[in-house]
């Protein structure tokens, strides 16, 4: 039994030794011979006396794989990176990788994936990166077996891959046990794909990632995600849901309350931010809620972040009120961009015993230009206590004033609280600026309708008019008649035209006659 067992290992083992060498020999490779004067080959040392490798095939018109790696790359692996690169080829199916102990960089972008070989890396167990964005990748391509390591003993050894990028392809779902050989997967980019909704599997998948620190999820068309998605995530720390269907921003994200420092929810669909939204956030640096087309509102506490260091806040169409109250508390703010809404005026209340400190020590960009700003007393009084250089170049990225009619197109930098403050507006702008104009008043639009309806009674009334006339004319035979034509052959034009020659040859023989009479009488 036991030689049984021992001959049934040796088979399994000389069967996955063929396998690993012939590397799929059914499916041709890219010829090997000089490929360093077709593609670009190079090797460097550093200071540390690590070798990096490049291989850069890109645009070769490619439709495999090399079957190994070129010579001039040499034997030894220790200590040695490669980047290898096959972009915009015609790589429809991505073969075995060859085989090295290198760390080794793969790019595939751009070439048309459709399949990927299982094992892939099963003779490159240090893969560290690995770019296939741009694809035509589905859920099918996409099983546990294509990331299992090299055999050994009685299982597959995980691999070393910390960066994937499987971005713009076609991935609707994820297979729960996907990322089984990728213990060390620290960076993993799902954006553009059609993961619209993460059904169990996926969430599993998603979950299983313990050692994840960035996730993009970017332009999938979610609307929620799992309340159990993040339990596992401790390490996460960069997260990217912007471009998706979010109304509300979803809790489950408050489980990411201790280690998320970058949130981007841009391109959503909120319509309001409350105290709620960033809960338990209390190690968030960086927040972008731009491109929000239906955000109106940000309410009071929803931006008290007290570690936040960069806001992104620009480009809401709609948003018209903003707490700047609520930043007093992130004492580290670095850079606010808040330009492009539709904000009017904003206010900061300083207590008296701090009215000569700054609110922000560290704030070295502000942005708040392509704003309708109202440049009323409290505005400025409320830019002076951020106390930033403002923009001096001018031109159209320079901050205007929108009213009062006296200031409108004023920079705000021409400006201060002083000034404005103690500045008494006329009340004949307020009024022209406050009223509509003329044509939509009320009384005017009443007047347009009385004038119009006078103009098509009286038409009326002169057509009728008009009417009546033509007919009591006609009916007393004073109208203009008919001209009528007759033929001339047939009229008495034409008889007298026919008789008048021979009236006159009369007429003529006559007078012959009577001179002749004449003449011999004498």
């Amino acid at each position: 039994m036991k030689h049984k067992f021992l001959l049934l290992l040796l088979t399994v083992t000389a069967m996955l030794l063929a396998f690993a060498q012939g590397q799929h020999e059914d499916i041709p490779y890219q010829a090997v011979t000089n490929i360093c004067h077709t593609c670009v080959c190079l090797s460097t040392q550093d200071s540390n006396h690590r070798i990096h490798q490049t291989l850069n095939c890109d645009m070769k018109n490619f439709e495999h794989i090399l079957p190994r790696w070129p010579t001039e790359f040499g034997t030894q692996s220790t200590g040695t990176e490669i980047v290898a690169t096959y972009s915009g080829n015609r790589i429809r199916l991505l073969q075995q990788l060859p085989a090295t102990n290198a760390t080794l960089t793969l790019s595939c972008r751009h070439c048309g994936l459709q399949q990927l070989q299982a094992p892939l890396f099963m003779d490159v167990p240090n893969v560290e990166a690995l770019y296939l964005s741009w694809n035509e990748i589905a859920e099918d391509a996409l099983t546990p077996e294509l990331f299992r390591g090299p055999f050994k003993t009685t299982k597959y050894e995980p691999i070393g891959l910390k960066d994937l990028d499987l971005s713009h392809n076609r991935i609707a779902l994820l297979y729960r046990k996907l990322f089984e050989h990728t213990p060390q997967l620290i960076k993993l980019n799902l954006a553009y794909n059609l993961l619209s909704e993460l059904d169990d599997a996926t969430a599993s998948a998603l979950a299983s990632v313990t050692t994840l620190q960035r996730l993009d999820l970017s332009h999938n068309g979610l609307a929620s995600l799992p309340s159990e998605l993040f339990t596992k995530l401790s390490s996460l720390r960069i997260l990217d849901l912007s471009g998706n269907e979010f109304t509300v921003v979803p809790p489950s994200i408050q489980q990411l309350g201790k280690s998320l420092v970058q949130l981007n929810l841009a391109g959503n669909q909120f319509t309001d931010l409350n105290a709620q939204s960033f809960q338990k956030l209390e190690a968030l640096r960086r927040l972008n809620i731009s491109d929000l087309p239906a955000l109106s509102t940000i309410h009071r506490g929803a931006l008290a972040l007290p570690a936040l260091e960069q806001l992104e806040c620009s480009r809401n169409p709609k948003l018209e009120l903003l707490e700047l109250n609520d930043l007093l508390v992130s004492r580290g703010l670095s850079q606010l961009d808040i330009s492009h809404n539709a904000l009017s005026t904003l206010t900061l209340n300083v207590s008296s015993s701090n009215s000569s400190a700054v609110a922000w020590p560290r704030l070295r960009s502000v942005s708040i230009a392509g704003n309708p700003w109202y440049c009323s007393c409290d505005l400025l009084q409320a830019l002076e206590l951020v106390e930033v250089q403002r923009e001096q170049s001018g031109g159209a990225a320079e901050a205007r004033c929108d009213t009062p009619y006296v200031l409108a197109g004023t920079p705000l930098s021409n400006l201060t609280s002083q000034k404005i403050c103690s500045m008494v507006i006329p009340k004949k702008y307020r009024a022209v600026d406050e009223e509509p104009p003329r044509f939509l008043r009320r009384r005017y639009i009443v007047l347009t309708a009385i004038i119009a309806s006078v103009v098509v009674v009286l038409g009326l009334l002169i057509g009728f008019v008009v009417v009546c006339v033509r007919r009591r004319l006609k009916g007393n035979d004073y109208g203009v008649q008919p001209i009528r034509y007759t033929s001339v052959r047939g009229s008495n034009l034409s008889a007298f035209s026919q008789l008048q020659p021979a009236s006159v040859a009369s007429k003529f023989n006559n007078a012959a006659s009577a001179g002749t009479t004449g003449a011999a009488n004498a």
